[in-house]
């Protein structure tokens, strides 16, 4: 999926936005697709991950949100 995402918006990164919250096998975090050169981000979003014993993401739930700036 993230191949996918630089293919289709080349210079764009994936990017935390904050700290990754952990509680036992379970964790969340949130992030932004950012634009080359500071430009404003194309989406925003948060992901909810489930680790396996190794602490390796055993599955991961995204969900888009709408920037700031669009909302």
């Amino acid at each position: 999926m993230v191949a996918g995402v630089h293919k289709r918006f080349p210079g764009h990164r994936f990017r935390l936005t904050g700290a990754v919250d952990a509680h036992h096998d379970r964790a969340r975090w949130n992030w932004e697709l950012a634009g080359p050169g500071g430009a404003a981000p194309v989406v925003v979003g948060v992901d909810f991950a489930v680790l396996a014993p190794d602490g390796r993401l055993r599955e991961v739930t995204g969900f888009f949100e709408r920037p700031a700036e669009a909302a």
